[in-house]
Formats: structure tokens, sequence, C-alpha cells
């Protein structure tokens, strides 16, 4: 993630969740906070003024942050090596479905989108079409999360995600303008497809899965890339 500005003197000083390491120096625990109240005061820009610093500032505690849209701060655990390896692999093969073709942006899974009211998501995978790329500020003023929802996105469950929880963040990208999204459970070996107005299709350990209209030719081995590892 990009180094973000220092926060500026205007924000409140005394209203933010304030966490540290136990001492013995483990993680913290996954938790969920509601900060609802705290998020009324923020601009969008200023939102991401405090809250992209303060995910860099606690990067020590092994989790990831993000903000749902019911304005709760969620603390979720990292990524393990096995995971971290099905983020990969879907990313490389997005990013060299992108290159050969139609453009755009793939994102990865540390890249803060935001979503209404005061949401700040991040997929384990996404696009951005190329028409959205002329809706991104210039190179070197992108101090902020990603203003709009990518085009694509997908959600890879780990063992310690409930079901429930990556079903309603899918929820979440749909409402917010997501065309296609992906849910792949390799604990279920499941691949659940989200597209707006649509009942979503579950997949039973499907050996491939198509990008169909949203992403015309991708084509992703999921057997092999997800559900076989390990």
């Amino acid at each position: 993630m990009t180094t973000q500005t220092a926060v500026t003197q205007s924000r409140p000083a005394a209203s933010y969740p304030v966490i540290k390491s136990a001492s013995d120096g483990a993680a913290a625990p996954e938790f969920e906070l509601d900060i609802r109240a705290l998020l009324s005061r923020f601009s969008d820009d200023a939102l991401d003024d405090w809250f992209l610093p303060f995910t860099a500032d606690n990067a020590h505690l092994g989790c990831q942050f993000e903000i749902d849209g019911n304005g709760r701060l969620i603390a979720m655990a990292s990524e393990s090596r096995d995971g971290a390896e099905r983020q990969f692999n879907l990313q490389y093969d997005l990013a060299v479905w992108t290159d050969s073709g139609p453009g755009g942006k793939v994102l990865i899974g540390n890249e803060l989108v935001r979503l209404s009211p005061r949401g700040r998501r991040a997929a384990d995978a996404g696009w951005i079409a190329p028409e959205q790329m002329e809706l991104l500020p210039p190179p070197g003023q992108r101090h902020h999360a990603l203003p709009f929802a990518p085009r694509f996105v997908v959600e890879i469950r780990s063992r310690s995600d409930s079901l429930e929880s990556q079903q309603a963040k899918m929820a979440e990208w749909i409402a917010n303008g997501v065309a296609l999204g992906w849910l792949i459970d390799p604990i279920m070996r499941q691949v659940h497809i989200y597209r707006p107005g649509h009942t979503v299709e579950v997949l039973e350990d499907p050996e491939t899965v198509g990008g169909g209209e949203v992403l015309p030719g991708f084509v992703f081995a999921v057997r092999e890339r997800i559900f076989d590892l390990h």
C-alpha cells in the first residue's frame, strides 16, 4: 500500500480506537467495533486521511482492517501462506488476461475501496475496466482509497472466515456497483457467482470458472489453482 501523508490537525484527537498488541508481543485477536459515531464526523477524504495511516500503523498486529457498510471496524486475521498462494495464483492469472488484451488494472488484496456510506473494503482480487481508469486521479495524486467499486471482485474464504460474513461482504460489493463477483470457498470446494439482479449461482467443485460478458475470454482453473493446493 502506498504510504500516506500525515493526518491533518483538524481531526478529532480523542475519539479513535486504540489497538495495542499483548504484552508478550502476540497479535491482537480478531474483533469488530461499532464506530458509526466516529464515521459521522468525516468526509470521504478525511476518513481516508485517518483510516489509511491507521491500518499502516497497526500492521504489526497481523490483521487486515476494513470498515463494513454497517459502520463496524473489522480486524481480520492475515492470510496464511496457503491463503496467500491462492490469492497470488488468482491475481497472476487475472493480470495475464488483462495484459493480453482488455487492459484495465488488477487490484490486489491490500487496496481499499470506498463503499457507501462510509465503508472501506478490500477484495482478495479485483479488476478495474479500461473505461473506469479514466475516473482515477492522476498518478502521484492517488492518496486515498479507490473512489469507486471495481467491475469485478473475488473473495477467497479462509478457515477463519464464516461463510455468512463472506456472503454479506459480497452483497456489499454488488450493492455498490460491482458487475461480477466470485466467492471462492476452498473448504466446501464451491464457487458462488454474484451478479446484480440475479440469484446467486453456486458451482460445486468446478474445474474452471469463466468471466462471461464482464471478463470475456477469462477462464480460471479454480480446481487446480485453488482447490487442489496443499
